[in-house]
């Protein structure tokens, strides 16, 4: 079993996870996806620890096996199996970890960086590049960068200190958990508070209504918009992302149909001089 108590990385798993970093989904493919790319950043290594180059062979070809993860959490897999590698761990042990964490890494991988974070922060910059601020750019390059290498390295140094027991390290204290529920408040919040002054929706209907003051009879425009914004501002926005909300979730309806939908009422509502 690889010593958990590890601090510094040897030179070849440095070269392992800079390999991971740069190219390890350069080679990506329907057959095996991420398999090339890891077997790759695994060489430094195997080549270190394999007494023998039919034992190097043999051990690349192990490592050539199906994989496919989310590649920034699971910089953790492969930073746990090269200490495993290194402290002669049994060859069924380190296939079975990467097997067994590829799937539920991808989960928690996917959800934080694709489904959370990703969409959060997107909304955040294009709510500033659309009032012509440059902050945008800079926030998205920032997240770009924080997890590109901030998140590789942060995870691959975690997988290489915990080694087998790397499961542990990432759950203890419900961990995950806590970090997956703070980031959906936050983009529930953020999100939320965005719709109106993303989506920009109104309408230009108005219509003209006598009214008489002092026996004086005059045409007065009535404005929809100004009187729906008297009762609910972004009225019409909150409205259609309400529609789409409860399509989804309540009617069960996929989202192609959903977007086909929001797309004739459009027209619908631009023919009819609605929007």
């Amino acid at each position: 079993m690889p010593n958990t108590d590890k601090k510094q990385m040897s030179k070849e798993a440095r070269k392992t996870m800079w390999r991971y970093i740069w190219t390890f989904q350069w080679s990506w493919n329907y057959e095996r996806m991420q398999a090339l790319g890891y077997a790759w950043s695994m060489f430094p290594i195997l080549e270190k620890v394999k007494k023998s180059k039919d034992e190097l062979i043999a051990a690349m070809q192990r490592h050539l096996n199906f994989f496919n993860t989310q590649p920034h959490v699971g910089a953790a897999i492969i930073g746990a199996t090269a200490a495993m590698e290194e402290e002669g761990a049994d060859e069924d042990a380190v296939d079975s970890l990467k097997v067994g964490l590829m799937g539920p890494f991808a989960g928690i991988g996917d959800t934080l960086y694709a489904i959370l974070t990703r969409p959060i922060v997107g909304v955040f910059a294009a709510g500033l590049a659309l009032k012509g601020s440059m902050v945008g750019f800079w926030l998205m390059l920032a997240f770009g960068l924080f997890w590109g290498f901030g998140v590789h390295i942060g995870m691959f140094r975690l997988g290489y200190r915990q080694g087998i027991n790397v499961v542990s390290g990432l759950s203890g204290e419900g961990f995950i958990s806590r970090l997956t529920d703070m980031a959906t408040i936050a983009g529930i919040t953020i999100i939320g508070g965005f719709i109106p002054s993303i989506l920009g929706l109104g309408t230009s209907l108005e219509f003209t209504r006598p009214v008489t003051v002092d026996g004086v009879t005059e045409s007065v425009v009535v404005k929809l918009q100004d009187v729906l914004d008297q009762i609910l501002p972004y009225a019409i926005p909150i409205a259609l992302v309400g529609l789409a909300y409860w399509l989804l979730r309540s009617r069960r309806w996929k989202p192609i149909p959903v977007l086909l939908l929001l797309v004739a009422i459009a027209f619908v509502g631009s023919a009819i001089g609605f929007f």
